[in-house]
């Protein structure tokens, strides 16, 4: 008998073992494959919105540094031409001439050199012994071109920085070389117009000229050179010279990704680089959790396999609780997650991604049921305004106000959503042209009157479009956004239809 209860204590103590050894393995596995799951789908979601945040962000900017460009050539342009047409006599180019572009531009400085090499700078610079104008990559390339040129990078000699000029050649009545009006662009000037560029607080951003040349980086000692020479970037350069637009993946000791545009008047390419850490810098950090909860909950389980393994029926509830718990706890932050990545991070409502999903859905709706589908597309005018003049920070500040403007004044059946920069879409179902002309006035109304400290007055303008059957949803904003421009261009701070 006590050879045989020995054995029993040992088979129940074998038992136990097993007991505690195979569901200990069991919880590890199972919450290893949802943790990694989870973290696939977390890190797919977050590189997608961070793709679209960025593209969004580089386009805007290319946008505005290609119209600051065609801004200066337009100056450059009418400066020559006003020489030529205007000023028959050299003598009577003097540099009281270009303050008044000066004081209209970014330039550091408007000159002029005549085919004899007299030079003449808007600023008095008085050249050295021995300058001529007529040698400078400035001077050579409106010549060697015949028109108004964006000539190389070189070292301007005035302010011992590297600078890019723009040049028109200035010609007499017979056609012969009279001189060349150039302006001097200091990238240091182009790099403090892009130097606070991010996207969700990450990044920073790159210019290029169509070489390859760095105009604009945040590692000084890279501004001006040819990155094609760089041996860790020259491949990069080399697909982003190519592609021109979109986005490449590459590393540099350290994972990054740049998203990427060209900027059509000067064939530059603007582009954001960010690191892979900073993108998954929270999901890092969510992991790190769910390791350290995991390990506490393991150890848990072990200590109470180990107790209560005599009681089988008590120990698999408490397993399946713990089990639920956890599982609990992942889809609330998947759930997290996935709010996340479609709600606009500054102003809490749906982002581009959401509000596009939603209409393309009321799309298909009204296509089978033939019901009214109407959208409003929605700008704050002169918004550059407030970040110029009180800031970026009160720029969000009207940002968020607006947002929240929209969302509480909008109908429950209605969904509005940031596309970006301040502008905002709002999609009405069952709802006509004129209907959405009277919600579009409703938010204008509404819009005027909000209340923002520091700020005198916030407004808006409003394009509303209604669907016409067989057309697809990108028409159909395209057709607001046209009603939008005309609300812009006959004043702003009105509603304008596409009837």
């Amino acid at each position: 008998m006590e050879e045989k209860s020995r054995y029993n204590i040992k088979r129940v103590s074998l038992l136990r073992i097993k007991l505690v050894a195979v569901f200990s393995v069991l919880f590890a596995v199972a919450f290893a494959i949802i943790s990694l799951a989870s973290y696939r789908v977390s890190r797919a979601m977050i590189t997608d919105d961070i793709d679209m945040q960025t593209q969004e962000v580089v386009n805007g900017h290319a946008a505005e540094i290609d119209q600051w460009i065609s801004k200066m050539y337009a100056i450059v342009d009418s400066g020559s031409y006003l020489i030529e047409k205007g000023i028959q006599d050299d003598r009577n180019v003097t540099s009281d001439l270009f303050n008044n572009f000066s004081m209209v531009s970014s330039f550091s400085d408007i000159y002029y050199g005549s085919a004899s090499g007299r030079f003449i700078s808007g600023k008095k610079w008085i050249p050295p012994a021995g300058y001529d104008p007529r040698v400078r990559p400035w001077f050579t390339t409106a010549v060697r071109n015949r028109k108004t040129s964006l000539a190389d990078i070189y070292s301007d000699y005035e302010t011992n920085s590297l600078a890019l000029s723009i040049s028109a050649p200035v010609y007499k009545r017979d056609g012969s070389l009279r001189g060349v009006l150039s302006a001097d662009l200091l990238l240091r000037t182009i790099g403090e117009k892009l130097k606070n560029i991010r996207v969700s607080g990450m990044g920073y951003a790159v210019l290029l000229d169509s070489r390859g040349r760095a105009l604009v980086h945040p590692d000084k000692s890279l501004a001006g050179t040819n990155l094609m020479e760089n041996r860790e970037l020259s491949e990069t350069i080399g697909i982003i010279l190519n592609k021109k637009q979109g986005r490449v993946d590459f590393n540099t000791g350290i994972e990054k990704l740049a998203v990427f545009t060209t900027i059509p008047t000067s064939g530059w390419i603007l582009g954001i680089v960010i690191t892979k850490d900073e993108i998954y810098h929270d999901l890092r950090i969510l992991s790190v959790k769910f390791t350290i909860l995991f390990l506490i909950s393991l150890i848990i389980v072990i200590l109470t396999s180990m107790y209560f393994a005599h009681k089988l029926t008590y120990f698999m509830y408490l397993l399946e609780k713990t089990v639920e718990a956890r599982t609990s706890e992942l889809k609330e932050k998947i759930a997290e997650v996935e709010y996340l990545s479609l709600t606009d991070p500054l102003t809490g409502i749906s982002n581009r991604r959401k509000i596009e999903s939603f209409l393309k859905s009321e799309i298909e709706r009204s296509s089978r049921t033939g019901s009214l589908l109407s959208v409003i597309m929605v700008d704050i005018d002169h918004f550059k305004q407030f970040n110029d003049t009180y800031g970026h920070e009160t720029g969000d500040r009207v940002l968020k106000e607006f947002a929240d403007t929209l969302k509480t004044s909008i109908r429950g059946i209605d969904l509005a959503g940031r596309i970006g920069g301040e502008e905002f879409l709002i999609v009405c179902p069952e709802t006509g042209l004129n209907g959405a002309a009277m919600v579009a006035e409703k938010l204008r109304a509404a819009v005027e009157s909000m209340k923002i400290e520091s700020v005198d007055s916030v407004t808006a303008s409003f394009g509303c479009a209604s669907f016409i059957h067989g057309e697809d949803w990108s028409h159909l904003i395209s057709r607001s956004d046209k009603a939008l421009y005309r609300a812009k261009e006959s004043g702003r701070n009105r509603i304008e239809t596409d009837a």
